[in-house]
């Protein structure tokens, strides 16, 4: 939930980039889509211990990619906020394709293995398993699109905007998944004793 929480505050960044004709905020906004892919991945890997009896080789795959992911995703995020800040010369924009690999291994990889790994197993519910495939493919998507010359900053916020909602969903449904179903308050006597 706290991934797409940083999410919207992209989007807001975005938002703001689009109503003001400027790109001055989108290198800010790159360093929250950095520490809320960072935060999501170390959310991600909470899953393991559950899957990993059930679906191994995914449970580990996933592991390791998300491994990957939070270290780029990290870096990336510090990276922009050294650039934002002036100290190194030249734009952000001559680096950022060095995190491409990491950010795909990440945020495509992980999210697909447990993705999947879900969906096999009975562990956590069909709508989980769904949610985290929503991530990766809207990471496609914004990648695709780039190939196709398609750089408008509206698409761009919805792409955001979806990453935040399929974020703020998967912590949903974690949340209430974990909730005791049947869950009774103790006795008067129970509270004595116990």
């Amino acid at each position: 939930m706290v991934g797409g929480l940083l999410m919207i505050v992209d989007a807001s960044f975005v938002a703001a980039s689009i109503v003001t004709a400027t790109e001055g905020f989108l290198l800010v906004g790159q360093a929250f889509v950095g520490a809320a892919w960072t935060v999501a991945l170390l959310g991600l890997l909470g899953l393991y211990p559950g899957l990993a009896d059930r679906s191994r080789w995914l449970a580990r795959a996933g592991a390791v990619f998300a491994i990957i992911g939070v270290v780029i995703f990290a870096v990336m995020t510090v990276t922009v906020l050294v650039y934002y800040a002036g100290i190194p010369a030249g734009e952000y924009d001559a680096v950022s394709v060095f995190f491409i690999p990491g950010v795909f291994i990440g945020s495509v990889l992980g999210f697909v293995a447990f993705g999947i790994a879900s969906l096999r197993t009975t562990i956590h519910s069909r709508t989980l398993g769904v949610l985290l495939l929503v991530p990766p493919i809207l990471v496609v998507t914004n990648i695709l699109r780039f190939v196709a010359g398609m750089e408008a900053a509206t698409i761009t916020l919805g792409i955001v905007v979806g990453d935040a909602l399929a974020m703020l969903a998967i912590g949903y449904v974690l949340r209430a998944e974990s909730e005791p179903a049947d869950r009774t308050e103790p006795t008067l006597t129970e509270s004595r004793h116990g």
